[in-house]
């Protein structure tokens, strides 16, 4: 008797997602530098700093100390009380440190929050252009993403429309990537004010807080009644050079933590010791790091901005944070994308990657050294775009 065998399939879950637009042009950039290419990268969202040798060194001694074992699932108490003093002197909300759970880097803090939140079939508001793993984290919860075009505002008529039964949160970021515009503080009480009326959560993605340029953020957790229903991301990689580490965390509102707890223990179960040793040196540093770094990504952004706004067909204005630009093309984003990378061997990511909104602008990410980033404009300006 013939048996007929038949193959197990992944779950629909996962294999719906796509690919990550930002980790598949690095995978591609890393490639074509292997093969010998000598590309200049301004697509990803690493700021290509080194890790101050002060951080690295506390690691090193936690190590030597043996701290190479599992810790707290919830992180170290040292680096959760360094974070709730951080976020008291930045926003001027208090955490107790019990509110605050440490991560592998910002994305799983993400995760996380979402896996605390959503339920099968919940719809999470997403805006656009955003970061391309909003959508594809609400998902591998459940979850359904409702895509909103933002570009220029908060359109909280159009977030009104959307709204129905089964809608459970949204997700702001702020300074946003790509387009490094910050959210008003108007913006975000309307917000805070639509979630309590609706029994929404706020996810407030943070995580360029630091790197800003003359305009303040706002926080939706120090809003009234913000505290209560915003569940804060955020990660030590943009603010520190620190993305190889992974280092993140989630401050959320008290009842969530025990929760939201369950599902670390269940996963990753806790971030090395020794990194988290690292965290808290890094964060001991900040007045001074952070300070130099936005410096150095300030004057990039202006220097860019107005060589690419010479550039025929291109307008670009200066970004409220971040370290990216996101300037208007008068042509294709993605064949232009293409031809930079293809011709003149830069590398950029096509607006369109972050949401149909994006169509027609480009995020440029200044993270080279100032010499390649001259060169790269030059390149662009004798080679202009795809109409």
């Amino acid at each position: 008797m013939n048996s007929v065998c038949t193959t197990p399939k992944p779950s629909t879950r996962v294999a719906s997602l796509q690919p990550s637009a930002t980790v598949e042009m690095t995978e591609r950039v890393r490639q074509a530098r292997a093969s010998g290419r000598k590309i200049i990268g301004l697509s990803s969202g690493d700021p290509a700093l080194k890790t101050d040798d002060r951080i690295v060194a506390a690691a090193v001694r936690a190590i030597k100390r043996g701290e190479t074992h599992y810790s707290n699932p919830a992180g170290q108490i040292e680096l959760r009380a360094a974070i709730a003093r951080r976020e008291q002197a930045r926003c001027g909300v208090q955490y107790d440190a019990d509110d605050i759970l440490i991560t592998p880097g910002g994305k799983f803090a993400l995760l996380a929050a979402l896996m605390g939140v959503i339920e099968p079939g919940d719809e999470v508001i997403v805006l656009e252009p955003g970061w391309v793993s909003y959508g594809p984290c609400v998902r591998l919860c459940g979850g359904v993403p409702i895509t909103l075009p933002v570009l220029d505002r908060l359109d909280l008529d159009g977030v009104r429309s959307a709204l129905n039964r089964r809608s459970k949160a949204i997700i702001l970021n702020s300074p946003v990537n790509p387009t490094g515009r910050i959210l008003s503080a108007g913006e975000l009480r309307e917000t805070v004010a639509l979630a309590q009326q609706h029994g929404m959560w706020i996810l407030f993605d943070q995580v360029y807080a630091d790197l800003t340029y003359g305009k303040t953020v706002a926080f939706p957790q120090a809003m009234d009644g913000g505290r209560d229903c915003t569940l804060v991301i955020d990660s030590l990689s943009k603010t520190f050079g620190m993305t190889g580490w992974r280092l993140g965390y989630v401050a959320l509102p008290s009842p969530l933590a025990k929760p939201v707890l369950k599902f670390l223990q269940h996963s990753i179960y806790c971030v090395p010791q020794f990194i988290q040793a690292a965290g808290v040196e890094a964060l001991s540093l900040h007045d001074e790091l952070a300070a130099h770094y936005r410096d150095t990504f300030g004057r990039r952004m202006i220097h860019a901005a107005r060589e690419l706004s010479k550039v025929d067909g291109i307008r670009c204005e200066m970004s409220d944070g971040t370290f990216y630009l996101f300037p208007q093309i008068a042509g294709d984003d993605v064949a232009t994308a293409r031809l930079w990378l293809d011709a003149i061997d830069v590398a950029t990511m096509p607006g369109s990657a972050f949401g149909r909104s994006g169509a027609g602008h480009l995020r440029l990410s200044l993270t080279c050294s100032e010499a390649e980033l001259d060169e790269a404009l030059n390149r662009i300006a004798q080679t202009g775009i795809v109409r």
